[in-house]
């Protein structure tokens, strides 16, 4: 009784994320909403047989089977060196303390890093457009966090490709994927969520409560569904990518001609105060949290110049931060090697994970020295001019 309760338990605190680009079709996260899902990937983690498994949870076998069938299908189990394994890297709680212990020695070590070139990020705030517009408080954490941590050094991992290579192409997109027993703490607080249409591209970056963003890029499946005619996400784009090519081309550039409409008509507001936005597009940016109540623009513009700039303090930064990787890469490595997964799953997919706890750590400490601010929804939201 002691292990079924064990595992059912471990599942109903399991939780996966991903890092990179996913379609609804094979979505990590519907999919693993059902908590035998969870149970299974676990057990196999364990290295318990399908039988085992059946039992452990109190289900028939055919239902883990069935179940099985169904994450073979999505590549979330895979057959290696003659066993089923996850097709992803997980840690279980044990596991998951120890490697945030090693992460946030880590975090806080990259936290010194910018401490002692705050002048360099400063000076960087200053040279954007949107800096007499907009506090450092705000800036700050996205010009920080978002970019010169998370996707800009992503980037800079990938091009470098000792590490970590870019994420990797799995049915149904191109991401790393990391599932561990515990809420957000564990998982790497902070993201960067984004989507990109004709010449916007659109963001939220941060730590808010709630797992899953809804501003904006999710918000994009909302009008696909309107368009689809469907009140289901998963059912609007399976309608979508059974329609014929040249259907299918239709119905993206009307999602394409309707976000630039929107976002132009956001741009000109940002720009002319005296502009009104049309009833249309102002429902769906206050959706977006880019207005207020009286229709002022609430995200920052940045302009290709400024997106120029913001590569500019990537590459000066990653210098630093490759520095600190590659002195504590030994430890970062036996940290791995310790761990379950590493019988199953890559070290690229670990540091993915391992990445996300250390700059989360990272955030926190300039947090707490006073440097960055959290914003006041958990989270900041911007466009860019692609």
């Amino acid at each position: 009784m002691g292990l079924i309760k064990d595992l059912n338990e471990r599942a109903a605190r399991f939780n996966v994320i991903i890092a990179g680009s996913y379609c609804l079709e094979y979505d990590p996260f519907v999919i693993f909403r059902e908590q035998v899902r969870k149970g299974i990937v676990i057990g196999l983690h364990k290295g318990y047989s399908v039988r085992s498994i059946a039992k452990l949870l109190n289900v028939p076998e055919r239902d883990v089977e069935s179940h099985l069938r169904h994450l073979k299908e999505a590549e979330f189990v895979v057959e290696k060196e003659g066993r089923i394994v996850p097709g992803f890297f997980i840690a279980l709680r044990e596991e998951v303390r120890r490697t945030r212990n090693a992460a946030r020695r880590l975090g806080v070590e990259l936290g010194e890093v910018y401490k002692a070139r705050w002048d360099v990020v400063m000076e960087t705030y200053r040279k954007l457009s949107i800096s007499p517009r907009f506090s450092f408080d705000r800036v700050g954490f996205v010009l920080v966090g978002a970019y010169s941590l998370d996707v800009g050094m992503l980037k800079k991992f990938g091009e470098e490709g000792r590490i970590m290579l870019r994420a990797p192409a799995r049915k149904g997109g191109q991401y790393y994927m990391w599932g561990v027993e515990g809420g957000m703490e564990y998982l790497g607080r902070y993201g960067m969520h984004y989507g990109e249409l004709s010449e916007y591209g659109f963001a939220s970056f941060g730590g808010e409560k709630e797992r899953r963003r809804t501003s904006p890029p999710d918000s994009l499946i909302k009008l696909l569904m309107e368009i689809m005619g469907e009140n289901d996400p998963s059912k609007a784009y399976k309608k979508f990518v059974e329609l014929p090519v040249h259907e299918r081309d239709v119905v993206m550039k009307k999602l394409d001609d309707k976000v630039s409409k929107i976002l132009r008509e956001y741009e000109r507001k940002y720009y002319e105060s005296g502009y009104e936005i049309g009833e249309e597009s102002a429902k769906y940016l206050k959706e977006w949290l880019y207005l207020d109540e009286n229709l002022n623009p609430q995200a920052p513009v940045y302009t290709r110049e400024d997106m120029n700039i913001i590569d500019s303090f990537i590459n000066y930064m990653s210098t630093h931060i490759f520095n600190v990787i590659y002195k504590n890469l030994d430890e970062i490595q036996n940290t791995f090697k310790k761990l379950k997964a590493s019988g199953y799953s890559s070290f690229a997919e670990f540091f993915s994970w391992f990445y996300h706890l250390a700059f989360t750590e990272t955030i926190d400490y300039l947090i707490k020295e006073r440097m960055l601010k959290q914003p006041p929804y958990g989270y900041e939201y911007w466009i860019w001019k692609k």
